[in-house]
């Protein structure tokens, strides 16, 4: 059996049939397994058992830097940290993606749910992404639009039936500090660098966020919802502090943490697992939290904010059991 508890920041106590650290494509060449599952950190993930499978940790880690027309294309091995990845563009003086900083996780798992905090999301900067087919065992290179990147998905998350190891990210980043700060914790700010933005968000982040390295959490356990524009405006009238932000010419976006918060689930404790006092979106390891405990909380959570507002919460994580991944639904 292969330990998964350095690899689900939840901290939870799960194993796999079968895993293998993987340092380059060679390591995956040599992979025949059906029934796999591919991590870095395991930072946007929950296990609601033990896998009965093989579990891929993406351990590839190089970094390749151009400066082409203007722009620096920067092609970096999934195995890289990727908070590590933007300390060490900072320094290159090479900019875009400090609105990410301090999100937990590799490059590789990036793609996968687009990313974003802050105002940005990972894929308006990614140029391509490259993967190994497991299936077929030949190297593929998706650029931007087939990746079909959308609000926490992509052609990675919703083609589940292709089993795809992402090898590398090619980003296409500026050589000028042009700071993004659309954000309400960032638009008032005047930043001399890229430096002190990073410096602000891991500020906003740590004020709000658990570090998972000393409680168990997979970051932002469900989605803002997407709602119509007639439905939001019905919502405004009855809860006049409820933030609403546009998302498209039909549709506007609504804050989980607040929805959440308003249902009385913010702080809550049930078993061995709660929501983060400081941030209702995050569902957390109190201290030996069973898979179980986790699924019971979140589900619970979720009929309250459906009571409360009628409005259907969805979670971010990535879920598997113990024959992989699992719909929600199912659970």
């Amino acid at each position: 059996m292969f330990d998964l508890s350095p690899y689900n920041t939840f901290g939870l106590n799960v194993k796999s049939k079968d895993g293998l650290i993987v340092n380059d494509v060679a390591d995956l060449r040599r992979v025949h397994s059906e029934n796999i599952i591919v991590l870095g950190q395991g930072s946007d993930v929950l296990f609601t058992d033990d896998f009965d499978g093989t579990v891929l940790i993406n351990n590839i880690k190089s970094l390749n830097i151009n400066f082409v027309d203007g722009k620096y294309i920067v092609k970096v091995g999934g195995g890289v940290n990727f908070d590590q990845l933007i300390v060490s563009l900072i320094e290159k003086r090479i900019f875009g993606l400090e609105n990410l900083s301090y999100i937990p996780g590799t490059v590789g798992a990036s793609p996968v749910q687009n990313i974003g905090a802050y105002g940005i999301e990972i894929g308006d900067y990614i140029k391509e992404v490259t993967a190994y087919d497991l299936q077929r065992h030949i190297i593929q290179t998706f650029s931007k639009e087939e990746c079909e990147f959308g609000y926490r998905t992509s052609y990675f998350k919703t083609h589940k039936s292709r089993r795809l190891f992402i090898t590398s990210v090619t980003f296409e980043l500026s050589s000028e500090f042009k700071p993004k700060l659309v954000y309400q914790g960032l638009k008032d700010e005047n930043f001399v660098n890229a430096q002190e933005l990073r410096d602000k968000v891991v500020e906003l982040r740590r004020r709000k966020l658990p570090d998972p390295r000393l409680v168990g959490n997979a970051g932002s356990f469900f989605k803002n919802p997407i709602v119509s524009k007639d439905f939001a405006e019905k919502l405004k009238k009855e809860y006049e502090s409820l933030p609403v932000y546009p998302y498209d010419e039909n549709n506007c976006k609504l804050p989980a943490g607040y929805l959440i918060e308003h249902a009385g689930c913010k702080g809550i404790t049930h078993g061995n697992v709660g929501t983060w006092e400081h941030q209702a979106l995050v569902i957390v390891n109190r201290g030996n939290a069973k898979p179980h405990e986790v699924v019971a909380l979140a589900k619970y959570i979720i009929a309250e904010v459906y009571r409360k507002f009628g409005v259907n919460l969805e979670p971010e994580v990535r879920t598997y059991g113990r024959t992989g991944e699992v719909s929600w639904d199912t659970l």
